[in-house]
């Protein structure tokens, strides 16, 4: 996939990247990126910069359309049959991204002619939209607007993202981002521009949480936007301005029935054992502020295993969560990751007085993948482990436990014991790899232990599809976690979730 001349480019691109790097990062990279696209060749290769020491990792794409394909596979539950056409149209828009960022790589890498350049950058609009109208029934006006205006977008945001987050992202990496965001973005005008065009109040209590994350998000989306397009709003007293704005629009906007502050109350308070579980994830919260702290004033750079920590505190999160309380755990995802924007945000941007502070917080725990300005791997830590309770429909049916607990498995038990017995007790390596066989080895037994202890214990209902769907799971996550150069984090939870999903 790669040509001859791709090389020299990634090396000119490097040369210049640190001095690039001191003169815009960030979201300021990217408004001064919008400036620099105005030329004939959208899709040169010069103004990018992926991340060092990485290949492209094209094959990423496939996986957020796979991951959702093989939930197409399951019957909806009577509570999820209205989310089946959302679905499909998800997983339609996520195949459409996939394709068209196929094609930029056979336009950018590969040697054509200036018919084949158009047929390709046709393709996936034709495709997408065909795809709307036979498979999701859609009208052929909405198939043929929605498709096209979806991939074009999906490629400018791409090209964007890498020019404007230079280093910080691998092509696939940034198509894994990216297509999550558009989804994102497609889901949530749909699920609010129907509720403001006349639709039903959330009656269920997730249907009501699920309205106040969505509504929160996509605000804080909105407010990123604004933050790219007008640069005077990165001025400190401005943000902290908006940012109260938003806040308040997050909590008293009407898009539930009482208002979304009190709603919150409400659900929180409702129930004892909710209650243990949110001082139990306060108490976590706190430990890891003291983690952190304690990291920063021993003056050392965090290693693999003080990092590892942070692992095994996001099982301690999830597994309680989504088995006693799903609801909750899933509300907490997306405070967590509004948390995780506005921090970085206040990194990037350099705002008083915390700017300092987080980033030398950033410097002490950074490992050489995040190579870039963004603080790549929290967030991916936090999106690998989320994103099979964020695209399963009606995750807290109690259908689907074993799936939801793909990121758990797979990064936060699996990852973890690999690291761990790699770096103590590894001795053989494996071939083109740093990885150890003993640490793949310790990937896949921990998973296999954890799994068997979840249903020993009543936790998690295991029949022997689901087992042999497990042990397939692990071992090609082994495989993956020992050879790949890509973010594992992001990688590895939609693999083993793509596979246990199958069973």
């Amino acid at each position: 996939m790669r040509s001859p001349e791709t090389d020299s480019e990634h090396s000119e691109t490097d040369s210049v990247g640190s001095t690039t790097d001191s003169q815009s990062s960030g979201l300021g990279a990217v408004r001064h990126q919008r400036r620099s696209t105005q030329r004939p060749d959208v899709f040169s290769l010069k103004a990018m910069a992926p991340r060092p020491n990485a290949g492209p990792g094209g094959w990423l794409c496939l996986l957020l359309p796979l991951a959702l394909t093989v939930r197409l596979l399951h019957h909806a539950t009577p509570a999820c049959k209205e989310q089946a056409r959302m679905q499909w149209l998800l997983t339609v828009a996520a195949g459409g991204m996939a394709l068209e960022t196929l094609c930029f790589f056979i336009y950018a890498f590969v040697k054509t002619g200036i018919l084949v350049k158009c047929l390709v950058s046709l393709l996936p609009g034709v495709a997408t939209s065909l795809s709307f109208y036979l498979l999701v029934n859609t009208s052929l006006t909405f198939a043929i607007i929605v498709g096209f205006v979806m991939t074009s977008a999906y490629q400018q945001i791409y090209i964007y993202t890498l020019r404007g987050f230079q280093r910080s992202f691998t092509y696939g990496e940034a198509s894994v981002f990216v297509q999550g965001l558009v989804l994102f973005a497609l889901s949530a005008i749909h699920r609010l521009g129907g509720f403001f065009c006349g639709g039903s109040w959330p009656s269920e209590e997730f249907e009501t949480l699920d309205m106040i994350m969505v509504n929160a998000l996509f605000c804080l989306l909105v407010f990123c936007v604004a933050l790219v397009l007008f640069p005077s709003l990165r001025k400190p007293y401005r943000f902290y301005l908006w940012t109260v704005m938003l806040l308040l629009a997050v909590t008293c906007m009407p898009v539930t029935r009482p208002l979304p502050l009190l709603a919150l109350v409400q659900f929180l308070l409702r129930d004892q054992e909710r209650l243990a579980i949110l001082v139990f994830y306060m108490l976590l919260v706190v430990l890891t502020c003291l983690t952190v702290a304690w990291q920063i004033g021993s003056s050392a750079k965090a290693n693999t295993r003080v990092r590892k920590i942070f692992h095994l505190l996001i099982v301690m999160v999830y597994i309680p969560g989504l088995i006693f309380e799903c609801a909750l755990l899933y509300l907490a995802t997306g405070v967590a990751l509004a948390a995780f924007v506005v921090l970085e945000l206040l990194r990037l941007l350099k705002i008083p007085p915390f700017a300092d502070r987080l980033a030398v917080a950033f410097s002490t725990f950074k490992d050489e993948k995040d190579a870039g300005e963004l603080a790549l791997t929290p967030f991916c830590l936090l999106i690998g482990c989320s994103m099979p309770i964020w695209m399963t429909p009606c995750p807290c049916s109690g259908d689907n436990t074993l799936a939801l607990l793909s990121g758990i498995l797979a990064v936060g038990v699996g990852d973890t014991a690999a690291s761990v017995v790699g770096s103590k007790l590894g001795r053989n390596k494996w071939g083109r790899s740093s990885r150890s066989l003993e640490g793949t080895i310790a990937f896949v037994v921990s998973i296999l232990m954890a799994a068997w202890l979840l249903e020993i214990s009543g936790l998690v209902a295991m029949s022997q599809a689901k087992w042999f769907a497990t042990i397939f799971a692990a071992l090609n996550s082994a495989l993956v976690e020992a050879f790949t150069d890509q973010v594992d984090n992001l990688v590895l939870p939609l693999i083993f979730y793509t596979i246990v999903g199958l069973a």
